[in-house]
């Protein structure tokens, strides 16, 4: 999605090399997807899932 559209911005941080960003999202386990620095989404999820958690996090 971040390709589609500049609207959407994704960065891939490896916990185990930022332990700090890790313990601040509460990562547990991959991947976890934070929203906008609040909502997360942990593991591999279905595409629609994914997409209804993107649209509330953009609502809110």
């Amino acid at each position: 999605m971040a390709l589609q559209s500049p609207r959407i911005v994704a960065e891939s941080i490896d916990a185990t090399r930022f332990p700090s960003l890790a313990g601040l999202y509460q990562v547990r386990g991959v991947p976890r997807i934070v929203f906008n620095q609040h909502l997360a989404v942990e593991g591999a999820v279905p595409e629609a899932t994914f997409l209804q958690q993107l649209l509330r996090a953009t609502s809110q």
